[in-house]
């Protein structure tokens, strides 16, 4: 449903939405963001287009319970929908972003909590009382988040249609910007594919949906099922839980291919700052500074890894050897 803004503003959100949108982006939090702009600017009874400094002071104002994240993201798009305003001629303040703490911190599994979730996965078994469990589907699952750090919704609304045995690739539609990517697969992970689509071709509901991931009486795989299953996977593989909020996070799995995948490249001599451009394309990010943090925690986990680089990159330019004269022309 289309919404409806009142304020002078209106017409100029509605034609920032349909630019966002026709360029693949999902607006919805967007349009929450301009709809406060929208009702600011009635009640401050803005009779000017142009987005001044005093209005935005009093937009970047924090709200009731409203996190530093969410005041950064809110501002982000005012940011932008002012520097639409200016492409359009209509010269308007365009205010910087607020300071954001980097508090979090992701869990990142080792090589050997990775080979012991693996473990757990394959010794799993369907309870007799519940046959239609997601006990079926989490081994795949498990493998196809670590394996191509894609979004755990990414991976819950592949269908058929998502799939590419023969050249071994997927495409993501339901993706976080808007943006259909494809993403390889390698060997082994193209091998459990094709395993797990044989047995889902078993299950009775079957033909109810296209979703790869699904019970076997055809109800889709959610999140939450999901999730209650990795729980259980990490404790019994001796990985603790730090309680809610703390992880591990099913999405940490993508953060640990991230940080793993890094670390693969620097072994084979590529620059981390090189790799970054690389791994922020393949995981849909659309800023690298989205993926630099990945590069600060492979420094902190592999720090032998950044030591080979430098050393690597020492060789590239010649020692000079000055001179007494070169001295004292300085």
């Amino acid at each position: 449903m289309n919404r409806i803004y009142y304020s002078l503003y209106g017409p100029y959100i509605v034609k920032f939405i349909a630019l966002k949108n026709s360029l693949g982006y999902k607006y919805k939090d967007g349009g929450n963001a301009l709809r406060l702009l929208d009702n600011l600017a009635l009640r401050e009874d803005v009779t000017e287009v142009p987005i001044t400094k005093e209005l935005t002071s009093k937009y970047a104002e924090i709200r009731p319970n409203e996190s530093e994240k969410t005041r950064y993201n809110r501002m982000q798009i005012l940011r932008q929908f002012a520097q639409f305003l200016c492409d359009l001629g209509l010269r308007s303040y365009i205010p910087r972003l607020p300071k954001l703490s980097r508090t979090f911190i992701p869990y990142i599994f080792s090589q050997d909590e990775i080979q012991a979730i693996f473990a757990v996965c394959d010794g799993l078994s369907p309870s007799c009382r519940n046959r239609n469990s997601g006990v079926f589907q989490i081994p795949f699952l498990i493998r196809l988040l670590y394996g191509t750090g894609i979004r755990i919704n990414e991976a819950l609304y592949l269908s058929y249609n998502d799939i590419n045995l023969a050249e071994k690739y997927l495409v993501l539609r339901k993706t976080k910007n808007g943006k259909d990517r494809m993403v390889p697969m390698s060997d082994s992970l193209n091998d459990v594919c094709k395993d797990y689509l044989t047995y889902r071709s078993l299950f009775t509901g079957a033909d109810k949906t296209e979703r790869i991931f699904m019970l076997p009486d055809g109800t889709p795989l959610n999140q939450y099922t999901s999730y209650k299953w990795f729980r259980k996977i990490i404790w019994w593989a001796g990985i603790s839980h730090g309680g809610r909020g703390k992880g591990p996070r099913l999405h940490d799995l993508r953060h640990t291919f991230s940080v793993h995948s890094l670390a693969t490249m620097a072994r084979e001599g590529l620059d981390l700052y090189h790799s970054m451009p690389l791994l922020s394309t393949y995981l849909g990010h659309q800023s690298l500074e989205a993926t630099d943090g990945y590069v600060r925690l492979t420094a902190e986990m592999y720090p032998y890894l950044i030591k080979k680089s430098t050393d690597l990159s020492a060789s590239v330019f010649p020692l000079l050897h000055l001179n007494q004269d070169d001295h004292e022309t300085d």
